[in-house]
């Protein structure tokens, strides 16, 4: 089977500080969420820290 497709129905404008601290709160709670015993993706985890890294770049780019 392909892997499901999701489409927005919507969406907002926000800016990189929030965006970076919606993502910080999510990785938290998945984190909390993805125990070693359920065998939790680090793939997932790797990635939202990336994009964490790439949004606090960014706010720190934009408040200069």
């Amino acid at each position: 089977h392909p892997p499901v497709r999701l489409q927005a129905a919507s969406s907002v404008s926000i800016s990189s500080r929030h965006a970076l601290a919606r993502v910080n709160n999510f990785l938290d709670d998945f984190q909390a969420r993805s125990t070693p015993s359920k065998g939790s993706d680090t793939s997932i985890t790797a990635q939202l820290q990336k994009l964490s890294k790439a949004l606090e770049q960014e706010c720190i780019r934009q408040s200069k």
